[in-house]
């Protein structure tokens, strides 16, 4: 069950998507809907080195820098606000100031579904600097206790046709489960994938799994790409037209930190369709 949906608020082409796909969910799940915005104010007064007798005009700069962050922000919580309104979805809104990715986590872990767009996370005083990377922001959103995360592409996708990346492991298996349990679309079709090894151990994995969605009230469909993961979930997604390619953390390394591997953080960089990223 869902009742309580997130949105991460900037001002660029991922927030428009980000807010059709937000109140979408929370019409189709009676969910309510919280809205928050950052701004980092210290990041948008970081000018770098000033020379000397130019003090005025950094001034005049940072005032113009968080003018027009504060401008998008608004613009974009008022089209959030005409869209739930037109939608008849409750919605609460936070402006909040501080640090980013604290903040964002605090409210991720109270919420049932996070939605963001890979790259408004951190535009637009949201969450971080625009050299900020998409997989590094998701990692790190995850790694602080946000689960179940919707990373919105810049063009809006009706869900119909979900991508499932499965090899089996644990967090994989955990990821699946998510999105069964929390039923975001009823009428989704399902494909699990399973790439790298044999066919035979791939077949038994993919039944077991498959079987699973039944039980919650999905026919999934299964596939094995022998070669590489991290080439071979790109390549089925696009050649089967996904909507949505679900992926799953694993374990986190003691030295990087990081909940994901090579493959899905390759994924994460290289996707144009949006992704469920679960724990």
């Amino acid at each position: 069950m869902m009742r309580r949906v997130l949105i991460g608020i900037g001002g660029t082409p991922f927030t428009t998507v980000a807010i059709h796909r937000a109140v979408e969910l929370c019409r189709l799940h009676d969910a309510q809907l919280t809205a928050v915005t950052v701004v980092d104010q210290e990041r948008l007064n970081r000018l770098g080195s000033v020379p000397a007798g130019a003090g005025g005009a950094a001034a005049e700069l940072r005032e113009h820098r968080s003018s027009a962050t504060r401008e998008l922000v608004e613009a974009a919580i008022e089209a959030l606000t005409s869209a739930c309104e037109a939608g008849q979805v409750s919605l609460d809104v936070h402006r909040e100031k501080g640090d980013p990715f604290e903040l964002m986590i605090r409210y991720a872990r109270y919420h049932d579904v996070s939605v963001f767009g890979l790259r408004s996370m951190f535009e637009c005083g949201v969450l971080g600097n625009t050299d900020v990377k998409p997989a590094d922001v998701l990692n790190r959103l995850a790694t602080g206790g946000a689960r179940s995360i919707i990373a919105v592409s810049e063009r809006y996708r009706p869900i119909r046709r979900v991508l499932v990346a499965y090899g089996g492991s644990l967090r994989a298996a955990e990821t699946m489960k998510q999105l069964v349990r929390l039923r975001l679309w009823p009428d989704i079709t399902l494909r699990l994938l399973a790439c790298n090894g044999t066919e035979t151990a791939a077949s038994r994995c993919l039944a077991d799994a498959a079987e699973y969605c039944r039980w919650h009230g999905y026919e999934a469909e299964t596939c094995h790409r022998p070669k590489s993961a991290k080439r071979e979930i790109l390549a089925e997604a696009a050649q089967w037209d996904a909507d949505l390619i679900v992926l799953g953390a694993t374990r986190a390394s003691v030295i990087t930190r990081s909940l994901f591997g090579t493959t899905a953080l390759h994924v994460i960089r290289n996707a144009d369709r949006p992704l469920f990223i679960g724990s």
